[in-house]
């Protein structure tokens, strides 16, 4: 107890209380007890005897130094008001938005100090420290994610190829065999029904390939992000009806493998979440490239949605594809950006350095 005592005294609310607010009461005290002695005087050399002992009385004498009393408990609880506003209250909010950032994955900024008094800094030193476990703990975790995110693309390959090379191309001779057998066939019936396969092979082909695209996109390994976002846009426009506008801004570059497989999920994970969940009817893909950052932004005009505040909600919230995409974006050390609100559609951004790669 007498720890703390001491400790609130270095605070500085006592050394304040001590050195200004006690002498001004004092003061405003010794000013009104002289202005009622001024005020008796100037009142005796006007008033008869009888006057002044009526003026004199401990009533109205009372009456008139009273409304002087409350003068300092005034003053003092502005100046506490002051302090409290100056010293406490606003160094918390700015304390409460660095905590929101370092939620975010911002750990630099929650290290900017806030001032105030000395327990709202030592309270952010704790947090500082926390961050600082956190950030560590991160690490392992990011190099966890980041090895199962590569098995996830190896599997994918392996699909990818196993599509390609074995189903697609029996699909391909199955639809063959039904054009020989046409030739043999005499009836209308039979022709009819032939065809109908043969329809139904060729259809079945096309989505097979549309599904090896999306788990290799052979677009992006030869002729780069931009290209592959382009044909992403469209196929996922004439498959879902659906109006997606691309646009590409500044010198387009190509950046690293594991930085533009990133970019390119991030933007297949976010337009399968407007198809299967936004009801928009309008979507925006843009990438911009700049000097040292590359922006990706997808937009909707869809029933939007109540975006939580940190992405350790986003699983509980059943946002799982928003989770996926900040793993892959904080792989790459990219910043994630999400702005929506029920009705207004949905914006999300991703700032990504061009330097970085993923871990893994």
């Amino acid at each position: 107890m007498k720890k703390n005592k001491r400790f609130f005294w270095r605070s500085g609310t006592l050394q304040l209380f001590a050195s200004i607010i006690i002498p001004l009461t004092f003061l405003l005290m010794a000013v009104a007890v002289g202005s009622v002695a001024l005020h008796q005087r100037a009142m005796r050399a006007q008033l008869s005897e009888e006057a002044w002992k009526t003026a004199t009385n401990p009533a109205l004498e009372l009456t008139l130094v009273a409304p002087l009393v409350l003068i300092p408990p005034l003053l003092f609880a502005v100046a506490a008001l002051w302090f409290g506003a100056k010293q406490i209250i606003q160094p918390l909010q700015r304390l409460e938005s660095k905590a929101a950032a370092l939620a975010w994955g911002d750990f630099e900024t929650i290290k900017e100090s806030v001032g105030g008094i000395p327990e709202v800094q030592h309270l952010q030193i704790e947090l500082t420290e926390m961050s600082r476990k956190v950030q560590a703990a991160q690490e392992g975790l990011r190099d966890y994610i980041g090895a199962i995110t590569y098995a996830q693309e190896e599997e994918r390959n392996r699909l990818a190829r196993e599509l390609h090379d074995d189903t697609i191309q029996a699909v391909i001779a199955l639809k063959q065999r039904m054009q020989l057998a046409q030739k043999s066939v005499k009836t209308h019936s039979g022709k009819e029904a032939l065809n109908e396969l043969e329809t139904l092979a060729e259809e079945t082909i096309e989505n097979l390939r549309r599904l090896t695209r999306a788990l290799r996109p052979i677009y992006l390994e030869d002729l780069g992000l931009v290209t592959a976002l382009e044909m992403l846009a469209r196929e996922t426009s004439q498959s879902n009806q659906l109006e997606i506008s691309f646009r590409k801004v500044g010198q387009e570059r190509r950046l690293s493998h594991e930085v533009e497989l990133a970019l390119y999920r991030i933007a297949q994970e976010a337009l399968s979440n407007v198809v299967h969940h936004a009801k928009a009817k309008q979507v925006k893909l843009h990438i911009q490239f700049g000097t040292e950052q590359i922006t990706l932004e997808v937009s909707d005009d869809g029933v939007g949605f109540d975006v939580p505040k940190r992405p350790t909600d986003f699983a509980p919230s059943g946002h799982f594809g928003l989770l996926g995409i900040h793993e892959r974006a904080d792989l790459i050390g990219a910043w994630l950006e999400v702005e929506s609100a029920p009705g207004k559609g949905t914006r999300l951004k991703v700032y990504a350095e061009t330097g970085r790669s993923i871990r893994m």
